[in-house]
């Protein structure tokens, strides 16, 4: 009986410290990206090339992924969250973006939010901080500070491999981070 109170005791403990340590990592990571420059979701409308992604991804695919962007209607929020008891404000900017994932599923999640740091919406339970950072006219980086800072290069056209690998090296904050492309770039 002792030994599993003192089990039941140390679990707690983990569980407590384990949910600080990723508030502050997600805090850490927030402070570390924050640009103090406001994205507006409203420019990610139309298709976006996932190009890039930090840390790489394991796995690679025969072709570019495409992330298909949409601003949502105040009906179309309501009605994708209705079961999200006030996750979105009414005065919130929301985008929605389906894509197709490694197995072939299609996936649909909302971004949100008017402030600097905005949300990944996958479903009600699983809302995660994130931050758009504009590079260039034809470029956007994703960053969820919710997973530890992985990052998206999204191209509003798919480029070809010199073009991506310029453009990943103008940009300093990502500077000795590893990342590649996940399809190939001609």
């Amino acid at each position: 009986m002792r030994s599993q109170i003192i089990f039941i005791t140390f679990a707690i403990i983990l569980v407590l410290v384990q949910s600080h340590w990723s508030l502050r990592s997600e805090d850490r990571c927030i402070n570390y990206y924050r640009t103090g420059r406001n994205f507006d979701l409203n420019q990610m409308n139309g298709e976006f090339y996932a190009v890039y992604f930090w840390p790489p991804i394991q796995r690679e695919r025969d072709t570019c992924g495409v992330l298909n962007f949409r601003i949502m209607s105040d009906e179309d929020v309501e009605a994708a969250t209705a079961e999200c008891d006030g996750v979105i404000d009414d005065d919130d900017t929301v985008v929605q973006a389906t894509y197709r994932n490694s197995t072939g599923k299609l996936v649909n999640v909302i971004y949100f939010g008017n402030e600097e740091v905005k949300h990944l919406m996958r479903s009600c339970d699983k809302v995660y901080k994130y931050l758009f950072i504009r590079i260039n006219d034809d470029y956007v980086m994703g960053i969820n500070c919710s997973s530890g800072g992985r990052g998206i290069l999204l191209a509003k056209y798919l480029p070809g491999l010199s073009e991506v690998q310029t453009v990943v090296r103008g940009i300093e904050f990502m500077t000795g981070r590893e990342g590649k492309p996940d399809c190939p770039l001609q």
